[in-house]
């Protein structure tokens, strides 16, 4: 098997860039307010002891944030780096990245509103100019092009978090009553052909997994909003699918409220340039 392989099975379904736009600039709020909140999971304090053991962030060091959300990663980066660059295919995930390296006093961490799919690193300047390239739980990073990028604008390290698997007591069921393919995403795929492409491209990635849970809650507006605008990413929904899935969050809902748990396995992979 040779990279070609590896890239067309890696192959990404096209999605309306308008509605994943509004998709993430509707979560936005609720990744923020668990910045605010200071709710500073064993995820990000084990990413740093990790990148901080191998070299990885340094004093001197330029970082890019690929898919910064609210910059939760982006600000922790820039108490202990020259300089952090955030980028985000959401507005408003952009604006709270700002505000929130704007409280913490900090001048060296830029952000902007950016696809990295269709970012171009020579006109950017980007080319080998970052000591770590980061990329955590950011759909960004979908396919050979967009893991070569990383590469190409990195001098020293890359890192990339996804899910390996994942299960969703709502957003599954939900799926499967909507009979939908659209969505369908195989998570282990990033980590699969990932590494396998990185390998033969002369990278020697390594990798470590973690189990995790958590669950959301949302008003019954908040979720029926959310869950229309994950599918319609994909493909528009018709009014009996919209129907659809009122019904169903509304049998489920308790007192106005929607709540979901999430488990998954999460991969890092990280490797030198």
């Amino acid at each position: 098997m040779d990279i070609n392989y590896f890239e067309q099975i890696w192959s990404k379904k096209e999605t309306d860039k308008t509605a994943c736009q509004s998709f993430w600039d509707g979560r936005a709020e609720d990744f923020n307010l668990r910045k605010q909140n200071n709710e500073r999971d064993k995820r990000l304090d084990s990413v740093l002891e990790l990148f901080i053991s191998k070299g990885m962030l340094k004093e001197d060091g330029n970082v890019l944030d690929i898919g910064c959300g609210p910059g939760k990663y982006s600000v922790e980066f820039a108490k202990r780096a020259k300089s952090v660059i955030g980028t985000d295919i959401s507005p408003k995930m952009i604006e709270f990245a700002r505000e929130n390296a704007q409280a913490e006093g900090l001048n060296n961490a830029s952000f902007d509103t950016l696809d990295w799919e269709m970012a171009d690193l020579k006109a950017l300047g980007w080319e080998k100019k970052f000591d770590l390239v980061f990329a955590s739980m950011t759909p960004a990073i979908n396919s050979k092009n967009t893991l070569e990028k990383m590469v190409q604008a990195s001098k020293g390290f890359c890192f990339v978090s996804t899910f390996v698997n994942r299960r969703d007591s709502v957003r599954d069921r939900l799926t499967s009553l909507l009979d939908w393919q659209g969505t369908h995403r195989d998570f282990s795929k990033t980590i699969y052909c990932g590494f396998n492409i990185l390998w033969l491209m002369g990278f020697y990635p390594e990798i470590t997994y973690l189990d995790t849970e958590w669950e959301n809650t949302y008003t019954l507006e908040k979720a029926v909003a959310l869950y229309k605008a994950y599918y319609e990413m994909t493909h528009p929904l018709n009014e009996v699918q919209k129907e659809h899935i009122n019904a169903y969050l509304e049998k489920i809902s308790k007192n106005g409220q929607i709540k979901e748990k999430i488990e998954a396995k999460i991969a890092w992979m990280y490797w030198k340039i």
